[in-house]
Parts: C-alpha cells; structure tokens; sequence
C-alpha cells in the first residue's frame, strides 16, 4: 500500500543509509471527495531509536469515514490515478512518542492525504535534533536528493541552496488551475507570497506558517492573579504600578507560609534577558527587539535611549531584590511548584495554563494570568502592542532530482494551502476527533479528555504534522475549550502585532547577517543582563552604543530594512 523506508543513522560516523526514490512522471484526472482535519503542537520529541509500527484507534476511524469535515468534490483530485505516483520527502520526525509518519502502516491522517491525492509519499524522517546535519550532507552531496526536502538553516539556506541550482522554482507552476489553493492563498493573504518570494523574484520553496496560529497565542508575561486578590490589589496597569504590585509581592507574604520567601518575579522564554520586553512602557510600539516606525523605518529598539530608561528601571528592581538572580531562569519550575513565584517573562498561552497545573499541588487556588500592556506617564502618547512569534520559517522546496515537479507542487498546493488539508490536519475526522454543528466545531472527549494532552492525541493520528506546516489558530484555541486561553485571547487580540520579518536575502544580505548578526545578538543578551544586575554601570551605556556600530548594527539594520521593503511591494 505504502512504499516507506525508514532512515538509520549512525551518528557516531554521521553515515546516512539508504536513499530516496525519485519523482515518478505521471498525470491524473479525476474527482474524489475530501475529509477535513486539523491539530495542535507541542516541542519536539528525540529521535526514535529503531522503527516502531503504531496501531491506533485513528487508524480505523479513518477507515469508517471517508468523508469529514466540510467534504467537498474537487475536479483536480485525485492528483494521479491513485498509488500510480510517488513523491519521496526529507523532513523530521513525528513529534510523538511512538507514532512514526515512516512506520509501516503510516498514521491515519497521512494514510488519508495519500488516498485523497492519490500520490504515495516515501518518507525519510530524521529526529529534529539531527535534522540540520543529515539534510545539509544530503545536499552537498547534490545527487540523489528526495522530491520534496525541509530546507535546513532557514531563509539562509533557502538562498544558498536555490543559487546552487539544487531547487525548482515552483512559481513557474502556480496558476489558478493547476494550483488553485495557493494562488488563492497568495491573493487572499499576500504575506505568505511575500514570505515564499526570493530577491530574484522566483519562489523556491513554502515557509512553514505559524501566521494563523499566532493570531491567538500571545508571548507576554505573566501574574499570580490569585496573589493580587489576597493582597487586594488590583491589576497593574502602568509600570509604577506594576514596580508597587512587585514590592508587595516580596513584603506581604501572599503565599502564607509566614516566610519572606516569595520571588516576585522569574523568567521563562529569553531568560532574565527577556525583562527587555518591558521597553513596550518606554515609547516603544511594541515587545520586540525590532521594531517599525508609521513611515515604514526599521530600529533596533535595544541601542535607542529610550531603552536605557527601561534598563534603569529593571536595574533598581533588581537591586530592591524584586527579580529572580537565578538569571537563566532555570528555577522557575521549582518555584512555581513551591508556590513561590509571582510573575515570570515571555510565556506563551498554553504554558501559561500549564503553570497553574504546576502550582496546584501545593496551592489549589494558584492562578497565572498576563499582565496588560503598561503604560508610562512618561511617554503619555505611546500606544504599546505585544509581539506575536515570529510567523514564517524553515521551508519546503522541491529539488532538481524530481522528476514530476509539477505533481509535487500540486500535492504541496493542496496539503499546504487547502482548506479541507486544513481540516484533516488540525482537527482530524468529524465524528471522531471532532463534531461540527450549527457552523462551530469542537474536539471530541477522545481528544481533550484523554487524560494526556489534546496535542499528543492528535499527533498520534499524525495531525499537527511538522512537515509543510500552516498551522491554524482556531482548532488550537479549541483544545483549550473553557480554560484562560479564550480570556487571553478576547483581552489582547486587538493589540497584538506582527515582527519585522525574517525575509530570504541577496547573498551580499545574507552574508551580512550571518557574519555580524550573531555576535551582535550574543553581545547584547550578554550586556543587556549585565545593565540590570549591575555588573556593568549603566553609565557605559554610551560605549555599549558604540560597540554595537563598531560591530555592524547598521549594516544589520541596513539588510532588515531591505527585507522589509521587499516584502511589502510583494504585498502591494
């Protein structure tokens, strides 16, 4: 049924057995009718040691309905006559425990995207972890390469790899009858073909998106909501207000334990590094370390003056002993759990519900919530947002060794940009995993009472896949039904906005960012933590700046810039 293979790697001599078959030629015509799915994502799982074959209860609900979701006739399916073609790919791994995209059977979902485009896929799946290294062999060797491959190194490879002739263009095959979902995708939401266009103009690969997902899940920090009840106190809305809510959160004892025990504040995402988030309250418009003026100018908020008035600020709170000086933020976990922390930096949605399991054991009543966006009396006029993530990144590309390219971008179109693949593979199949009435879906007690994460549920059925990934923010929000998510949610999705992005560069950019990019970012994690906890004074903050240009930050700058722009003429 399935033509797979499983990759071995002896990582000890960094030799890859076996290959991929190549692309097959072929053409098909016909109608097939399409079940929708969908699921949510979690961190990546290591590398499984030896193949396993994974039976699950998925596997037979996929087999009982053939239809899901919004099933809808589409005349370009199937793709092929079916199991005539096959496309063989290069990606990670499942992000589960012990289901396999590469086992024997395959998983349900994958199972049914093969019956549906009646293309075979042949997977060749390497742990996350060791991803990079056995991706770039494989292409340096430049012979013998998968259909369709996850570039490793981002919008830089992206751009190395396509200048070595190894990628097709794949705009060449983009048109509204043989790819009818992307050109709508593209037309619809021009950000995703301003994020797939090359400086040249061509388009050699699909970014994995988190565009739609990162609608709804906020990265801000967080509050004992809890603590500020026990102390009467309302929620800080300003930044002197916030400095007030932390000193009595270090003084009152509002764990009750009778000790001074409390850490007012910890870290999580960026470490105490990620205390720079507090410049949004500094007449910055938002929590990133870049930012875009109204007339289209690209900064580097963290070398600004203003910065240095939040630097200040975070300094004298770190002297009045009101932030954690574990500053790798390694503690927090502990101290959540001791009942001890209350507050912690750059926290996404989902882990801040987590931390209330964390807590519960020892305080029934623990409650963490976000904080507002502060205000600063200071800068009266600022109107401060909260960066999403980043939206866009790793892509997929088709290689030089396909033989079918056209088959290849036609399966991508539909697995990447169609609503019923968005369906299959983020809620799974209706009756199953997910019901639908009234227009309002909603995940079954299989998936979010199945005593183990509604993620994990999912990628056992192989949903919330992690290869040609566009993730969708509605069936997230669902796993997380009657929780702080839709509070979060509701309380900040006006407010949230979009990072400069990380577009694909010339080669002069991309040697510019890679050259000077990183060591700039180290230097600044470095003396940003330092600033705070004094062990530089912050009266060298004039050679910091100074440093950063001796460095290159304007040149850095310069190539962000460009990124931009070019961006936003795709989007015109």
């Amino acid at each position: 049924m399935k033509q797979r293979r499983f990759l071995s790697i002896l990582l000890t001599s960094g030799l890859i057995l076996g290959t991929l078959a190549g692309c097959v030629p072929g053409s098909g015509s016909g109608t097939s009718k399409n079940e929708t799915q969908e699921a949510p994502k979690e961190e990546a799982a290591q590398e499984p040691v030896q193949e396993q074959e994974t039976e699950t209860a998925g596997a037979s609900a996929a087999e009982e309905n053939t239809t899901s979701g919004e099933t809808q006739e589409s005349s370009y399916l199937p793709l092929c006559d079916p199991g005539s073609e096959t496309l063989s790919i290069l990606t990670y791994q499942n992000w589960h425990a012990s289901a396999y995209y590469d086992s024997e059977e395959g998983l349900a979902i994958e199972n049914e995207i093969e019956k549906i485009t009646g293309v075979n896929i042949d997977w060749e799946c390497v742990g996350s972890g060791d991803y990079n290294t056995v991706a770039q062999t494989r292409l340096a060797s430049g012979s013998e390469l998968p259909d369709i491959i996850r570039i490793p190194n981002g919008t830089t490879g992206l751009a190395d790899y396509s200048s070595q002739g190894l990628l097709v263009n794949i705009k060449d095959y983009i048109n509204e009858t043989d790819t009818p979902n992307l050109y709508r995708l593209f037309n619809e939401q021009p950000v995703y073909e301003a994020q797939a266009t090359s400086p040249d103009g061509n388009i050699y690969g699909l970014p994995h998106a988190e565009f739609d997902i990162n609608n709804y899940v906020l990265m801000w920090n967080i509050i004992r909501q809890d603590w500020l009840d026990k102390l009467g106190l309302d929620m800080p809305t300003t930044i002197d207000e916030y400095h007030d809510v932390l000193v009595a959160f270090r003084d009152q004892d509002p764990n009750g334990n009778g000790k001074k025990d409390e850490i007012p504040l910890g870290y999580q995402n960026d470490q105490m590094f990620g205390l720079y988030t507090f410049k949004e309250a500094f007449g910055f418009n938002n929590t990133d370390v870049w930012s875009v003026s109204d007339d289209g100018m690209v900064a580097f908020d963290l070398m600004d003056d203003k910065f240095l008035d939040c630097l200040t600020t975070l300094n004298q709170w770190y002297a009045e002993g009101l932030l954690s000086t574990t500053t790798d933020g390694s503690d927090s976990d502990s101290l959540i759990s001791q009942d001890r922390l209350g507050g912690q930096t750059v926290s996404s949605t989902d882990n801040v519900i987590g931390k209330d399991d964390l807590v519960e054991a020892t305080n029934p009543d623990g409650h963490y919530v976000f904080i507002p966006a502060l205000t600063n009396e200071n800068y009266p006029d600022n109107k401060p947002t909260i960066s999403k993530r980043q939206s866009f990144h790793d892509y997929y590309a088709v290689t030089v060794d396909c033989t079918n390219p056209k088959l290849a971008v036609q399966w991508l179109d539909w697995v990447y940009a169609s609503e019923e693949s968005a369906t299959l593979r983020y809620w799974g199949f209706e009756g199953d995993t997910f019901t639908e009435e009234n227009g309002q879906r909603a995940f079954t007690d299989k998936v979010v009472n199945s005593g183990t994460s509604a993620i994990d549920v999912m990628r056992g059925l192989g949903g919330w896949p992690n290869f040609v990934g566009n993730e969708s923010g509605e069936p997230f929000r669902a796993m997380y039904v009657g929780s702080y998510f839709d509070e979060a949610y509701n309380q900040f999705k006006d407010i949230m906005s979009d990072r400069v992005p990380i577009a694909i560069g010339t080669e002069e950019e991309n040697k510019i960012y890679t050259e000077k990019w990183p060591d700039i970012d180290t230097y600044v994690r470095e003396n940003v933590v330092k600033f705070i906890t004094g062990n530089r004074p912050l009266s060298e903050w004039s050679a910091y700046v100074d440093t950063l240009k001796s460095m290159g930050i304007e040149d850095v700058v310069a190539v962000k810039q460009a990124w931009y722009d070019r961006s936003q003429e795709v989007m015109q």
